[in-house]
């Protein structure tokens, strides 16, 4: 029934392994030296556990940082002296240079962006102070968040605060790495989530009446009445029909959001508004609870009884597909549905709406199968197979850091795949269409909304497959400066969950039974557009034809 954005918080299994360590000195709170995973060595200031202050760093490719920093980042005023012997003396945030008003110099970094520089994103990472174990701590992550509270069998358990990448974060109680409890999420654009939290999921305050819960006003049966649900996590006023909201009604839930307008058999159906708590309005059309648009739709059943298209005859495109997902990180930030992502897109491709794949046309990957040696044999093996009038298509929803893709063994150093790699493997590749699909929403920490960081690491990842890789369409899910979201409702991210309604057909706009990747890409662009409040914008890029042929109808 209820189908909204909720705000997740999901974290890592803390680790008690430090992934740099300190040499000499003080590296809690004073002055001392620290040698970074890659090999890097910095000397300097330190304030609890963290790089912080003055000092120095000489990186592995010859480059060296001299200045200010701030929480393990090169940030301040500072001088950066790159491997090739030129100078940039200015102001630096989070390890990247801005100008006076601190905004990124973005053609500054592309003027760098070949060069293989250490450029502070491999930062001091692990336990960096007290017991990270089973006592209090200090936890900190590669991408540049941290937790600082009790730890219990190496888990945040009691109260805590999680600072993200992004510059959020969360105050409150926390149970197996979770939010869970009271609590209170501080957004770096000023906006406040305060209440309780249940397993990372903001609930916000109980909408319980009188300790009262269920039918507390009126006929919920077959009438109008008022309904309150579950541990008062919402409350409807409106129609009912067999027990269910059917009809017109409203429904308030407990963290803000509500929605206002018809309802069938439980779910959001028809025309309707939900309002998010953050001041989003999403108005439009509604099927068995999903956003469908602004247009109305032809047909409101949410169950389609009308027989499958045959497809064209003369479509004789093999399609080969590699899916990866990885949630259950040791060395960054667990992710909460990417692995769910990953199966439902795989499912997709299996089911007759998506070409019902063969096993030795499509493989999938998840958690401890998408390793870094799996996954590189895995692609080059499937396109391998690949013919000249062929399909290949890699989907990627994982974490992604300083250039590469994170696979299920990163150990906060070692094991990434790198752009180039990927690249490499497209290039080799007989096949006439390329397809590269990635939720551009993980290159930092991830709570629902999914926190990016200054600047996301997939936005330099087609920066560099689209340079490098002929006749691919590359779709990432979101522009530089803007995050990709996902719906607690749907266990899904946004972006995926229209790409893969896109593909079942929903893109055809001409009708002739093919989703051309530009029918897709326009589909998804103003879908997640609409269903975000314009918050969320997929950007397509690469040297392609627009005609290319995704999916078929069958």
């Amino acid at each position: 029934m209820k189908r909204i954005l909720l705000f997740l918080l999901v974290f890592a299994s803390a680790s008690i392994v430090a992934w740099g360590q300190c040499v000499a000195g003080n590296c809690v709170d004073g002055q001392g030296t620290y040698v970074y995973p890659s090999g890097a060595k910095y000397i300097g200031h330190f304030k609890n556990g963290e790089i912080h202050g003055i000092g120095v760093c000489y990186y592995t490719d010859g480059s060296k940082y001299s200045g200010e920093w701030k929480n393990r980042f090169p940030d301040g005023k500072g001088t950066k002296t790159y491997s090739d012997g030129t100078k940039r003396t200015g102001n630096w945030k989070k390890g990247k240079p801005v100008d006076e008003n601190a905004e990124l110099l973005e053609e500054y970094i592309a003027g760098k962006e070949e060069e293989k520089q250490d450029d502070g994103t491999n930062i001091q990472s692990g336990c960096l102070s007290g017991d990270c174990k089973n006592g209090g701590g200090i936890f900190a992550y590669p991408d540049g968040s941290k937790f600082e509270g009790n730890f219990i069998n190496g888990k945040f358990e009691g109260n805590g605060t999680f600072y993200f990448a992004s510059g959020d974060r969360y105050v409150g109680n926390f149970k197996s790495n979770f939010p869970h409890g009271s609590g209170t999420r501080y957004y770096a654009n000023g906006n406040v989530e305060e209440g309780e939290w249940r397993e990372g999921e903001f609930i916000g305050s109980s909408l319980i009446e009188s300790g009262k819960t269920g039918c507390i006003q009126g006929d919920c049966t077959a009438g109008n009445g008022t309904y309150i649900f579950k541990e008062g996590s919402a409350k409807y006023t409106g129609d009912f029909q067999n027990g269910q909201p059917h009809g017109v009604g409203i429904c308030v839930y407990a963290n803000g959001d509500r929605y206002r307008g018809e309802w069938a058999d439980g779910a959001f159906m028809g025309k309707g508004t939900l309002y998010l708590h953050d001041g989003t309005e999403v108005d439009g059309y509604w099927r068995a609870g999903e956003f469908v648009g602004t247009e109305t739709p032809l047909d409101y059943s949410p169950v389609f009884t009308e027989p499958a298209p045959t497809p064209p005859a003369n479509i004789e495109t093999k399609v080969w597909a590699v899916v990866a997902g990885v949630a259950s990180y040791d060395h960054m930030p667990v992710l909460r549905y990417t692995d769910d992502d990953a199966y439902r897109f795989y499912a997709f491709l299996k089911s007759l709406e998506g070409g019902a794949l063969p096993d030795d046309q499509v493989r999938i990957l998840i958690d401890e199968e998408a390793t870094r040696e799996n996954l590189l044999g895995t692609l080059r093996e499937v396109f391998s197979k690949a013919g000249p009038n062929d399909l290949v298509m890699f989907y990627f929803s994982g974490h992604g850091l300083n250039g590469s893709f994170l696979p299920i063994d990163f150990d906060g150093y070692n094991n990434k795949i790198t752009h180039e790699e990927i690249a490499a493997l497209f290039n080799t590749c007989k096949a006439k269409y390329k397809l590269c699909l990635a939720d551009a929403c993980h290159s930092g920490s991830i709570f629902a909304m999914r926190s990016g960081e200054t600047e996301p690491v997939l936005v330099q990842y087609y920066k560099t497959l689209s340079k490098s890789v002929s006749g691919t369409a590359l779709i990432m899910s979101s522009k530089a400066d803007e995050t990709s979201l996902e719906s607690a409702g749907l266990r899904q991210g946004v972006f995926s969950h229209f790409l893969i309604r896109g593909l079942k057909g929903e893109a055809d706009k001409n009708n002739d039974k093919i989703v051309s990747v530009q029918e897709i890409y326009n589909f998804i662009y103003d879908n997640v557009r609409a269903y975000t409040g314009n918050r969320q914008s997929p950007v397509i890029k690469g040297n392609y034809d627009p005609a290319m042929p995704v999916a078929v109808m069958r």
